[in-house]
């Protein structure tokens, strides 16, 4: 009998505040063309996250329920960071002076109530983290996806039982004086990752 066929769900984000220009949309939008819809026999589905706290439950685990994938890649920006980072865990805290897309605040500091303080990323982060340089953008590892939306979505699709993990893309350079790696290189460097984990997935 034929194996059945895995999948793997890949997010990007919409703008926000301070973020008008989101890269992990465009990612979306031209991850298909490059990959196509399958990858070492790996279906991947691409799907835009709307930035809002409500959008966690009616967007993004509904996603999970209904294409119930075999591995998760979510795609954010964060305009402070240098390079693409391979976010190693999320943290059960969630930021309230920080309005998301729409305006709103998330309901309490935390993101469960649960006594659980962290949860680790469950794909493996060092061999993403290897495949994304060979894009051409520079890659590390980070233990801290921050306390806005990116963290509770990571922490949201590791406690689902799904191996996940969560990139942070830097912000597009303003200049030629900005050192920040260009959107050819991010899309490229996304391009191996998930070229990566499509491989892993089949062996």
């Amino acid at each position: 009998m034929a194996d059945k066929t895995k999948t793997i769900l890949v997010t990007g984000f919409s703008p926000f505040p301070g973020a008008p220009i989101n890269p992990t949309e465009r990612l979306m939008r031209r991850l298909p063309k490059r990959l196509g819809t399958h990858q070492f026999n790996v279906e991947m589905v691409f799907h835009v996250l709307p930035t809002t706290w409500a959008g966690r439950r009616e967007v993004t685990e509904k996603l999970r329920n209904e294409i119930r994938p075999d591995a998760i890649v979510h795609f954010g920006v964060d305009g402070t960071r240098r390079t693409m980072n391979i976010e190693t865990r999320a943290v059960n805290r969630a930021i309230r002076v920080r309005p998301d897309a729409v305006g709103a605040s998330p309901g309490r500091p935390e993101l469960a109530s649960a006594s659980e303080r962290a949860r680790s990323a469950t794909l493996p982060a060092r061999a993403l983290r290897d495949a994304a340089q060979t894009g051409g953008a520079p890659a590390r590892l980070s233990t801290d996806a921050g306390t806005y939306l990116c963290n509770a979505t990571l922490w949201d699709s590791v406690g689902s039982g799904i191996p996940s993990i969560f990139v942070h893309v830097p912000a597009l350079p303003k200049g030629p004086r900005d050192t920040r790696s260009g959107y050819p290189a991010i899309e490229e460097a996304a391009v191996r990752l998930l070229r990566e984990t499509a491989r892993r997935l089949r062996r």
